[in-house]
């Protein structure tokens, strides 16, 4: 593409990448999975986008430019060469471009399928839709190379280069120390319930103790983490149960004691409904 992943930013904008766009998609059927990177240049451009919920899920980085974000809320993020956001589809957002800046942006999309289990797994953090990534030539380099991969790929080369996809997503997430102090909260009460499967931690009282509003705190966890405190803690009382089940000899009914059910058929009943088999049947396999 004639661009050279030298120290480009304090020179002249010819340095940047050309646009460019490519799709490629893999499987059959329902199960099919579209990938895609490209750069692409919106000068003149003022309303991006406006109030839309998009079809898959996209990673953007800012080359050139000024703009402005905004999700569903309300809030705003100023963009700027360097900044990273995100089009998230289960969510509306707004972004509003300066038409004279010459906006320039590299983008990498994946299905919502793929988004969905990435987030599940906390590996992209939806709960952050823009953030500063810094504005580095070899950032940049990665994208082009996407580009030219998809490209070029055959559809054996096409898992591999998902995979690639998927980790420059990963690496262009918000630094987890820089989470704001409520994101940080939502961190220590992940490892308090962790901790506490039995679930002695009552965490209207755990969020007074610690100045927090539960409310405010408990949509946060939702947004975060895609599911309710509650729901978080039965999961990690179920990651607890199929150890106990794998390292112990510990009865069903010691085990459900333990983990704070009343009977050791409430116990069995919500593993079964996490794991689609009973404790008994799990510890045989």
């Amino acid at each position: 593409m004639g661009w050279s992943p030298v120290s480009i930013w304090k020179v002249d904008d010819s340095h940047l990448p050309a646009p460019a766009m490519v799709y490629r998609s893999m499987g059959s059927g329902p199960s099919w999975q579209r990938i895609g990177a490209g750069v692409m240049d919106k000068s003149g451009i003022a309303n991006d986008q406006r109030d839309v919920r998009p079809a898959t899920w996209s990673l953007i980085y800012v080359l050139r430019g000024r703009g402005v974000y905004r999700d569903q809320d309300g809030r705003e993020w100023a963009l700027s060469p360097g900044w990273c956001f995100q089009r998230l589809p289960d969510r509306r957002h707004s972004t509003v471009l300066d038409p004279a800046s010459g906006w320039r942006e590299c983008f990498i999309d994946l299905n919502p399928a793929l988004q969905r289990v990435l987030t599940s797994m906390q590996a992209l953090r939806s709960e952050t839709p823009a953030w500063p990534w810094g504005l580095e030539a070899g950032r940049v380099q990665r994208f082009v190379e996407l580009i030219a991969a998809l490209r070029e790929a055959g559809e054996r080369a096409l898992p591999g280069l998902c995979l690639e996809v998927i980790r420059l997503a990963i690496d262009a997430q918000p630094d987890p120390g820089a989470v704001a102090a409520g994101q940080d909260a939502i961190d220590r009460a992940c490892r308090a319930l962790a901790a506490d499967p039995a679930g002695r931690v009552d965490l209207r009282s755990w969020c007074r103790g610690k100045g927090l509003d539960y409310e405010r705190f408990r949509k946060d966890f939702q947004r975060r983490l895609g599911m309710p405190p509650g729901q978080y803690r039965i999961r990690r009382r179920i990651d607890r149960a199929c150890e106990l089940l794998e390292t112990t000899d510990l009865s069903i009914a010691q085990i459900a004691a333990d983990l704070g059910y009343p009977s050791p058929y409430e116990f069995s009943a919500q593993f079964r409904a996490r794991m689609g088999v009973p404790p008994t049947r799990y510890r045989a396999r």
